[in-house]
């Protein structure tokens, strides 16, 4: 694992520790890897149900956290077929939430309550808020979410 990647998990694990100590008593379990794969959730809530829990993000790989709020819409190319999965973004059949780490909160959000309204703003490709954008030759594909869109649409605000 490059060191690059090493700091994303690392931060996504600290991102989870941090939801999980404010969950306290709620929290349940954490998902199986399995669980966090394919049905796209990290832990398991009594109030809250399945959550995927999102850390704090950077606008440009290197720079220092801003709280950009990228949007997975696909995944990068997945084995056996090389070819992207639904990101965690979409709804796939499994109830959750997403909980996305802003500067002073997590913002609890159902996919399935943004998803029309996303295909009908994200409809150029560009870098920037609802753009459309990929990497060539990954297969992902993403957008930006301005944080009024995410405060919004979420369902619940916890305060870190």
């Amino acid at each position: 694992m490059t060191q690059r990647n090493q700091k994303s998990v690392t931060e996504g694990t600290d991102a989870e520790r941090h939801f999980i100590s404010l969950r306290g008593s709620n929290f349940i379990r954490k998902s199986t890897r399995d669980e966090d794969i394919h049905e796209h959730w990290d832990v398991l809530d009594k109030e809250f149900g399945r959550i995927d829990v999102k850390a704090a993000k950077r606008m440009f790989r290197g720079g220092d956290i801003d709280h950009t709020i990228w949007w997975e819409l696909k995944t990068v190319n997945r084995p056996p077929e090389w070819k992207p999965k639904k990101g965690w973004g979409v709804p796939n059949g499994i109830d959750r939430l997403i909980a996305v780490r802003g500067e002073n909160a997590f913002y609890l959000i159902r996919p399935e309550s943004i998803i029309d309204d996303l295909r009908e703003r994200c409809t150029k490709y560009y870098r920037g808020e609802f753009g459309l954008y990929g990497r060539e030759g990954r297969g992902d594909l993403t957008t930006i979410l301005p944080l009024w869109y995410v405060e919004e649409n979420a369902e619940v605000y916890l305060e870190v």
